[in-house]
């Protein structure tokens, strides 16, 4: 039986076209009479929809209504609360898809350039500094010395083979800001790539170690072999694995490094002393002490953006902008300190529009945010 706390938005908007079926009536009646304030928002949601944005269709509709997942605190976390107190959560969603939908009038736009969310896209460099670019929609052959076919590029997915050669040919690919990528080594080890990451790795691996070099982001779900211990190389520390799932983050602007642990075991080595970390440990790395500290974290805040999302919880928004800078291509200006240090909660679709995105902060942790084509000013509320 349906939770009569929960619909579903395509619902509200066939009851609102007048398109809806006996049973969704029933459906929708049951949601407004369970909570005094559903029919209210819904009446607004109406008239919001109608009066501004009456071309869109169910399928838009839908997108607006799912892309955010807003709330006092991360969805793994308080899931609970989500689940069974959906009469809150959905008011505040309509409230808030009646704000995407008709009104940002809070936050100022200087200039009208679109700023668009990244999508799949890369340079792969081959052994011979030639470039192949990998894109969306995209299906690519890699051939590599001597015309070897070393892998294929589909789905949004390179993917390598174990190429028949007797020499190490290393490849590299860098995702540029705005961007992502998902890759398969040759021993079947899964690579997802954030934005402005490069991964250089060869194109099979040979001898005792696997080992690979990073920069950026990267998340790795290694494929176990014992006899060959897997090895990211940073410019300041190692990983050694032999099977697991770990987030590795060591841009060089933010100062640290990060090394989440989901599942198994690694070793993370500096300067020759290993530390062993634990499945749901973060180890954090001072790049200008190269200090190590170790923590018990929640492994979701650092791996979700795998899964098209971004989880922030009680963030900076000068840490929360370094993100956003990667993912939509902007660049961001504080007026003054304690506005850096305004702290922002949510879990977000990476498909969310950016200026919707501005206001829920904006909203949320009281500053103002006024976009000027691709810069970001954001000032205290006065």
């Amino acid at each position: 039986m349906p939770d009569r706390n929960h619909i579903e938005s395509k619902v509200l908007w066939r009851v609102h076209k007048q398109l809806a079926t006996p049973e969704e009536l029933s459906l929708f009646n049951e949601w407004k009479n369970s909570n005094s304030k559903n029919n209210e928002y819904f009446e607004l949601f109406c008239q919001k929809i109608e009066a501004e944005r009456s071309h869109l269709t169910n399928e838009d509709i839908e997108k607006s209504w799912k892309q955010v997942y807003f709330s006092i605190a991360v969805k793994k976390r308080f899931y609970t609360i989500f689940k069974y107190a959906a009469a809150i959560v959905l008011p505040l969603m309509i409230g808030l898809g009646v704000l995407y939908l008709t009104d940002n009038s809070d936050t100022e736009i200087a200039q009208n350039e679109e700023i668009l969310p990244g999508v799949k896209k890369a340079t792969l460099f081959l052994s011979d500094g030639s470039a192949l670019t990998l894109e969306d929609n995209e299906s690519n052959i890699v051939l590599e010395e001597d015309g070897i076919l070393v892998g294929k590029d589909s789905s949004n997915v390179l993917t390598y083979a174990n190429a028949q050669t007797n020499k190490v040919i290393h490849n590299t690919i860098k995702v540029p800001t705005g961007g992502e990528y998902n890759l398969v080594l040759s021993d079947g080890t899964e690579v997802w790539l954030n934005a402005d990451s490069e991964l250089k790795y060869p194109v099979s691996f040979w001898g005792n170690n696997r080992e690979i070099h990073l920069k950026g982001e990267g998340f790795f779900k290694v494929a176990h072999d014992s006899a060959k211990p897997f090895i990211v190389h940073s410019k300041n520390s190692s990983v050694k694995v032999y099977g697991t799932e770990f987030n590795f983050m060591s841009y060089r602007e933010d100062k640290l490094e990060q090394i989440t642990l989901v599942e198994g075991s690694v070793g993370i080595n500096i300067d020759g002393q290993q530390t062993m970390l634990e499945p749901g440990q973060q180890a954090e790395i001072q790049l200008a002490s190269s200090s190590l500290s170790v923590k018990e974290v929640d492994t979701e805040l650092y791996t979700s953006w795998t899964g098209g999302e971004l989880v922030f919880e009680y963030m900076p928004l000068n840490e929360l902008a370094k993100k956003l800078s990667r993912w939509y291509e902007v660049d961001f200006f504080f007026a003054n300190q304690t506005v850096t240090q305004k702290q922002f909660t949510g879990v977000i679709s990476k498909d969310l529009d950016f200026e919707f995105f501005m206001s829920l902060i904006e909203k949320t942790t009281n500053v103002k945010i006024t976009i000027d084509n691709r810069t970001v000013l954001v000032q205290e509320q006065k």
